[in-house]
């Protein structure tokens, strides 16, 4: 059985949607065939991000047909929205994805929400026929919290080593310096630059930081800082010499 509905049709199923949408108050429920009716300018530009759906029409020059971000259209493509992969990847599978990641895809989200016209929800990996949100949701949100608990951790990790000053020039080398503001952390302390390491182990990724030799943040955490090579233990300043070749 088809509808038929001005330029195009909805099978049975799509038509039960229709009148569940209209006994959820207005909250509108897509299915993913429904959705794909929405990437022309007479029907309007829909896409998806995390089973979220917007009008994004007025976005015209950037999803029309043949426009840049038109392969978003009509789907929920979220993983392309971190990747930036148009072609292989336009999937709502982001399982794949970092608790960071998935923070920086939650801020697409809250983009779409200021800019452009909430429409409903899709049917399928978020969201139940009814509105209510799937398991997938769920585990959606619990890396957003994990995200947040990051975020936090890394915040304070910054207050009690803040950043150095780093410049960088070819006839002398890297020079590291420490200031009261240095990273932006205003202070009563200067400090020193130290290599810190994301974990006691030299072998992960590490940054500079200005560290205050006598605090308790540098006694507790000694294992995960370093000297640099040829510098002077109490100097606010380092240069990290040019190798010649």
């Amino acid at each position: 059985m088809k509808i038929h509905l001005m330029d195009g049709t909805l099978n049975i199923v799509d038509a039960i949607y229709l009148g569940l949408n209209e006994e959820l108050g207005g909250q509108r429920v897509f299915t993913t065939s429904e959705l794909k009716r929405y990437t022309n300018l007479e029907n309007g530009l829909y896409l998806s991000i995390l089973g979220q759906v917007f009008d994004v029409t007025k976005g015209e020059k950037h999803y029309g047909p043949g426009k840049q971000y038109h392969a978003f259209i009509g789907r929920d493509a979220s993983l392309a929205f971190i990747t930036g992969e148009f072609e292989e990847e336009l999937t709502d599978d982001i399982s794949s994805l970092s608790a960071r990641q998935v923070k920086t895809l939650d801020d697409w989200l809250q983009f779409y929400n200021t800019n452009y016209i909430y429409k409903g929800k899709l049917y399928g990996r978020y969201y139940n026929r009814d509105g209510s949100p799937t398991a997938e949701s769920d585990k959606v949100q619990e890396k957003l919290l994990v995200a947040k608990q990051e975020k936090s951790l890394e915040e304070k990790q910054k207050r009690m080593f803040p950043p150095c000053n780093i410049e960088w020039n070819p006839e002398i080398g890297t020079l590291f310096w420490c200031t009261n503001r240095s990273g932006g952390i205003e202070r009563d302390w200067v400090g020193v630059p130290r290599m810190l390491f994301e974990t006691a182990s030299t072998q992960s990724t590490s940054r500079c930081a200005c560290v205050k030799l006598d605090s308790m943040e540098y006694e507790e955490n000694k294992a995960m800082l370093r000297e640099y090579n040829g510098c002077a233990k109490y100097e606010t300043k380092c240069v990290l010499e040019t190798t010649k070749s």
